[in-house]
């Protein structure tokens, strides 16, 4: 998964095969399924493809990508964040219950 904010939209990705230069990507917006097509200049970036689309991410959603040139290319999932301290961040808040070692000789004999 990729995190990008409101104003830093750069994408860097691993492509299935090497193509650099224009390329197609399709940004879909998973909470109101809508899909924006848009034509950019890829670049090499060491062993990854960066590209920076003109899309407008809003903060706290999740959005499915794919990017083609002759062939699909990548395809994943962003999300976007204003956020900087990511290991303090989660997208799952709440969901980890903690094991409570208190508990951690009780055995059931049967």
């Amino acid at each position: 998964m990729h995190i990008v904010s409101t104003t830093n939209k750069q994408i860097k990705f691993a492509p299935r095969i090497e193509e650099i230069g224009t390329i197609s990507i399709r940004i879909t917006d998973e909470q109101t399924n809508t899909s924006t097509t848009a034509n950019l200049i890829a670049t090499q970036s060491g062993n990854f493809v960066s590209v920076t689309p003109t899309y407008t991410f809003i903060e706290g959603r999740f959005y499915y990508i794919v990017i083609t040139g002759t062939v699909e290319l990548y395809r994943g999932k962003v999300f976007c964040t204003d956020q900087t301290d990511y290991e303090k961040y989660t997208t799952n808040e709440n969901v980890y219950t903690e094991y409570d070692k208190a508990d951690a000789n009780e055995y059931i004999i049967i």
